[in-house]
């Protein structure tokens, strides 16, 4: 398969499939040729379009970066900010939060993440996050909403001016 076709394949751009090839996220062999450049065969351009579908975090990193516009009100990406370990960053938010409670009323967890909390309630639906609701209040376990805010996907996509202060404090090393 060339990379036009390969391009078409995936539905992604001529920008972005040129830094997949070059970074070397698919297998493919460099012709040398300005045109028709690549080459992939057609198993490993199904198993990384499954991995695309399948996959929730993979290539999150590349996330904003291959996007010409952005819709109005969102945010430009900032390409200058550092990666973060979303390990580290788990751990960071485990110590900052260590004085609340182990189960976090559902609007206060959405305040603490910067989400809508018809955000945490549809993660709740899918079965993403759980909860208990205690005399019409709904609770959420603080360990799970933490793993949320530190998954890579949402740090790739970070918004928000509580999550956003989040980050810069982690970044800054201060508790």
């Amino acid at each position: 398969m060339t990379g036009s076709e390969l391009r078409q394949y995936l539905h992604i751009s001529t920008r972005k499939l040129k830094y997949l090839m070059d970074h070397n996220y698919i297998p493919h062999e460099d012709t040398g040729q300005s045109t028709y450049k690549y080459r992939v065969l057609v198993k490993d351009a199904r198993t990384f379009k499954r991995r695309m579908k399948c996959e929730p975090g993979f290539l999150s990193e590349l996330s904003g970066l291959f996007t010409s516009t952005r819709p109005a009100g969102s945010p430009a990406p900032n390409r200058a900010r550092k990666r973060i370990n979303s390990a580290e960053f788990e751990k960071y938010l485990l110590l900052r939060w260590a004085d609340l409670p182990d189960a976090l009323p559902t609007l206060q967890a959405a305040r603490l993440i910067s989400v809508r909390p018809q955000r945490l309630y549809e993660q709740v639906r899918a079965g993403m996050l759980h909860s208990v609701t205690i005399s019409g209040k709904q609770y959420c376990a603080k360990v799970e909403i933490i793993a949320c805010a530190a998954s890579p996907e949402r740090l790739a996509n970070a918004r928000g001016e509580a999550y956003m202060a989040l980050i810069e404090d982690y970044l800054n090393g201060k508790i």
